[in-house]
């Protein structure tokens, strides 16, 4: 079919073909499914490894710092693994790629975690006051706000930390943002200084920074320690 064509073309096309081939990996990566595997355990509230031993860290969500020993642990850390193990460990996932990068600077695999009924583990943690949103460049917009939008109802209900956390008095002061990062510092922080003016974002109130779906940034002197 192709005797008609002139010589430079059937090498176009071949070559063409060709590259779909070298790049069929690559494209089902892009249309957002990673290799499934099965939970082997938890090592905090936003972190998983899998029994093919790939680490994986839970998009768009952070927890408060077990700290292994270093320090003493913090607030609701012993709650989020244990909120996470319960419905998460044994369980055959599916990983859905939402992030940019495929891994995170620790080697740890990104991605949305599904479980076998169709429930998504970072949406899980938010949803239980058990995670807050943890924004960051190269993260599907969409999927971050889908999770803003199930923290407002979390701190609005007072789910998990949220009860203790936004009744502080440090929940009452007054924080900035930078609108880059999407982190936020408290006002007499140093680093503040260093935000240039048309990045910076002023928050009356702790609760109107996550609400706003900015992440504290480390350390955070507000967050409390365990007993």
């Amino acid at each position: 079919m192709f005797t008609n064509l002139r010589p430079h073309l059937l090498v176009y096309i071949a070559c063409v073909c060709l590259c779909i081939i070298a790049f069929a990996p690559s494209l089902a990566v892009c249309q957002g499914e990673l290799k499934s595997g099965v939970i082997a355990l938890c090592f905090d509230g936003d972190t998983v490894k899998l029994t093919d031993r790939r680490v994986v860290r839970l998009a768009g969500i952070d927890t408060p710092e077990l700290h292994n020993g270093k320090e003493k642990p913090q607030y609701y850390s012993r709650e989020a693994l244990e909120e996470l193990t319960s419905v998460a460990r044994g369980k055959t996932v599916r990983l859905i790629a939402v992030d940019d990068q495929e891994k995170d600077r620790y080697g740890r695999f990104i991605a949305d975690v599904i479980l076998p009924d169709g429930r998504s583990l970072s949406e899980f943690m938010i949803t239980r006051g058990a995670a807050y949103v943890y924004p960051h460049k190269g993260l599907n917009e969409h999927f971050i706000e889908r999770l803003r939008m199930l923290q407002i109802k979390a701190i609005a209900e007072r789910r998990g930390m949220w009860g203790h956390i936004l009744t502080m008095p440090a929940a009452r002061n007054t924080y900035i943002g930078n609108r880059q990062s999407r982190r936020f510092f408290s006002a007499n922080n140093l680093i503040v200084q260093d935000i240039k003016p048309r990045n910076r974002v002023l928050f009356g109130t702790l609760m109107d920074a996550f609400t706003a779906g900015y992440a504290p940034a480390r350390p955070s002197p507000f967050w409390p320690v365990e007993k």
